[in-house]
């Protein structure tokens, strides 16, 4: 009998026996329709309910399932349909019509206890408004730790994905347009990863109304607290925001509700159209590292690419990233602590050539070996405890400072040499 579990145990380390295999069940079998008419919500949940008993995966094949309540993906449990990437409606369509005119509560799907996924599914919300102002639905989907969302496509939700206490997480390979946030995360603990997600306007490209209000009041990406966040290859257009850092709100009693704001790495990121690339109400002092990003921030006349707030205490690094139709200032600091390195600065007052690149009221700035593609207004420097610091940069002709801190502004080895300017202020003051 020794020799026999000897023998068993040598086989299941040498690969000799096959693991055990968890079930695939077909919706179909738990009365599931597809038809877009009938409330699948029932038959749905009894068959991930069924899974949930062993661990397994719930198929649910092409076809359009209406779903007026919520499903719960219990842990263990993959929900996979048959949507093929990268747009469109096409394969497994949820059509989610529950939680209407609310922001908070059950969404469509919730994914609770660890290790789920939801895999290759498509969203639609037949009831939302053909144009005008949007009716609120909760999040799409909810996450839960150690999650796996991919390949999914989020025709028009109101809100996108909920990351919030979902450690260990990973997005992938997401699509689509969600019209008030698209992609929220929070109370997050080691390690958060999004990859390859794209927001663009799938569903208010030809809604004037629909597409303006998203363009004042949309935000594609949000982080709270989240440690060592990873970020890659992501993009959104239109949004009144790309990416915003906030600082979390603690929640006491709450295993993990601590508090606090984002450190992390952004690679290959971009905004496109955005009031807003990138604005920092407050980042982690450890730093935002932000690499080969694209941003365009042409949403209003009075855009920024980059904006860090008052209040900020933290550290934003942006290394090679590229930047033009900016027709305002480029970036504005009010606090905290920015370097560009090694950037291509194309163009900025774009609308108003009286507009300097780069605003300092607070903070910090360090700009170093970055390419500008225009000479002209560089910076208008203020603030009691301002430092600025630009060293080694090149552009076609002259650039000028309005210098109003002294001796706590450097400039060395920037070719041509930068020279001061005349006091310049917008008519209307500057921003607010």
């Amino acid at each position: 009998m020794r020799f026999a579990r000897t023998l068993m145990v040598l086989a299941c380390v040498l690969g000799l026996v096959a693991p055990a295999v968890a079930a695939v069940l077909d919706a179909g079998d738990f009365g599931v329709r597809g038809d877009g008419v009938t409330d699948d919500t029932p038959a749905l949940q009894r068959a991930l309910d069924a899974a949930r008993q062993k661990g397994g995966t719930v198929h649910l094949p092409a076809g359009r399932y209406l779903v007026a309540g919520s499903l719960t993906i219990g842990p263990g449990v993959v929900l996979r349909g048959e949507y093929v990437g990268p747009a469109g409606l096409n394969g497994t369509i949820l059509r989610a019509t529950g939680g209407k005119g609310q922001e908070t509560g059950p969404g469509c799907l919730v994914l609770q206890g660890g290790a789920n996924a939801v895999e290759r599914i498509a969203i639609e919300y037949p009831e939302q408004v053909a144009d005008g102002e949007p009716v609120p639905y909760p999040y799409a989907i909810t996450g839960g730790p150690s999650c796996r969302i991919e390949d999914v496509f989020l025709y028009n939700a109101y809100q996108g994905i909920n990351l919030d206490f979902c450690h260990l997480n990973l997005v992938r390979n997401v699509w689509g347009e969600a019209l008030r946030v698209g992609i929220h995360a929070d109370h997050l603990s080691d390690i958060s990863r999004i990859e390859n997600v794209h927001f663009w306007p799938f569903y208010t490209h030809n809604r004037p109304k629909l597409r303006e209000w998203v363009q004042q009041h949309g935000v594609a990406f949000q982080f709270g607290r989240s440690d060592w966040q990873s970020c890659t290859n992501t993009f959104c257009y239109g949004y009144h925001t790309g990416y915003r850092f906030f600082t979390s709100q603690a929640m006491a009693g709450v295993p993990g509700g601590d508090g606090g704001t984002t450190n992390g790495s952004f690679v290959g990121i971009g905004a496109d159209r955005c009031v807003y690339g990138i604005d920092v109400e407050n980042a982690f002092a450890i730093g935002v590292s932000i690499t080969n990003g694209l941003f365009a921030p042409f949403g209003s006349w009075d855009s920024r690419a980059v904006l860090l707030r008052k209040g900020n205490t933290g550290n934003l690094t942006l290394t090679g990233c590229n930047f033009w139709a900016v027709p305002d200032s480029l970036v504005e600091v009010q606090d905290g602590s920015l370097t560009l390195s090694a950037c291509n600065i194309h163009e900025w007052a774009v609308g108003h050539q009286e507009a300097p690149c780069f605003r300092v009221g607070g903070g910090r700035l360090n700009v170093s070996g970055c390419t500008f593609n225009q000479g002209g207004y560089l910076a208008e420097l203020r603030g009691e405890r301002s430092r600025v610091s630009f060293t080694g940069n090149t552009a076609p002709a002259p650039l000028t400072v309005d210098n109003g801190i002294g001796r706590r502004a450097a400039f060395q080895g920037n070719s041509p040499a930068v020279r001061p300017a005349k006091r310049q202020r917008r008519a209307n003051g500057g921003r607010r």
